[in-house]
């Protein structure tokens, strides 16, 4: 009996051993052990980037990491909270399935 594992499990299934690996390098090497946490993030962001079906699904992946980075480097947790108001305003403009042509015609 072969396992077939394609390469998109391998990677899943690697994720957390990086993430693990990259987290001990950067904290024993450069002694920054607080934001370097953040790289456990990839764990469930990797699954989903490689079954990508629907890209609106990372609209709110990449504000929530927009507001980690901003109160992380320029301290603006409060004003940066705005950011997830765009969030509903996104899924109202882009819709779930292209439009598609107008299958009729007006003559």
């Amino acid at each position: 009996m072969t396992n077939k594992i394609n390469w998109k499990q391998r990677i899943s299934l690697a994720t957390p051993f990086i993430c693990l690996i990259i987290f001990l390098t950067v904290g024993y090497l450069k002694n920054i052990w607080s934001p370097t946490w953040v790289i456990f993030f990839a764990i469930p962001v990797v699954p989903m980037l490689l079954d990508i079906d629907d890209m609106r699904m990372f609209y709110p992946i990449t504000i929530l990491g927009a507001y980690i980075a901003i109160g992380l480097t320029i301290g603006y947790w409060h004003p940066a909270w705005i950011l997830f108001l765009t969030i509903p305003v996104f899924y109202i403009l882009v819709p779930k399935k292209p439009f598609k042509k107008n299958t009729f015609r007006i003559e």
